[in-house]
């Protein structure tokens, strides 16, 4: 078997490597996600309208983060509640915003989330415990072996590339 044939399927296997590594360190973490957050997907916010999403927190050693995504540049607010109604977060700001606050006692937090633009908006909020946010910042480590399968994709592709290359190389050397 030539050397272009040799690279095609060690990239091949890496690629594959790298995908079935990248999905075992992704579902427990999208499972997380999904477990212990809540979610607005597409939301139309009308001007001044309000839409508002419960978390019931039982863990206070893991901040709450919220992640808002407005479709336009019409200001929105972010008021967050904790059970005893004291505000961990009061903001307003325009396109995206991510913060954290902390929970500081177990039971439902209440996120508002109001358009106070003149126009309509579409808003995308993520509000909950995220994985790989602590208190004392981001925890890169928790995505490693992700991003260690991600680069083994690319690399796989890239072996691929230059084992084709190196095929049509040796067949025109003939």
């Amino acid at each position: 078997m030539k050397r272009g044939y040799y690279l095609l399927i060690g990239g091949a296997a890496v690629f594959v490597a790298g995908i079935v590594l990248a999905a075992v360190w992704a579902v427990p973490i999208a499972q997380q996600i999904e477990r212990d957050t809540s979610s607005l997907e597409g939301t139309r916010l009308a001007p001044g309208e309000s839409q508002t999403i419960t978390l019931q927190v039982t863990d206070i050693t893991r901040p709450l983060s919220v992640a808002i995504s407005a479709s336009n540049d019409s200001p929105v607010n972010a008021l967050l509640l904790d059970p005893e109604g004291r505000p961990g977060i009061n903001s307003t700001f325009t396109g995206a915003n991510f913060q954290t606050a902390p929970a500081t006692v177990q039971g439902s937090y209440r996120l508002t989330v109001t358009n106070q633009g003149d126009e309509a908006t579409e808003v995308d909020v993520l509000f909950g415990h995220l994985p790989g946010v602590g208190q004392s910042g981001p925890n890169v480590e928790m995505f490693s072996g992700l991003l260690v399968g991600v680069g083994m994709v690319i690399a796989g592709i890239v072996v691929m590339a230059v084992g084709v290359v190196v095929v049509i190389v040796d067949r025109r050397s003939k």
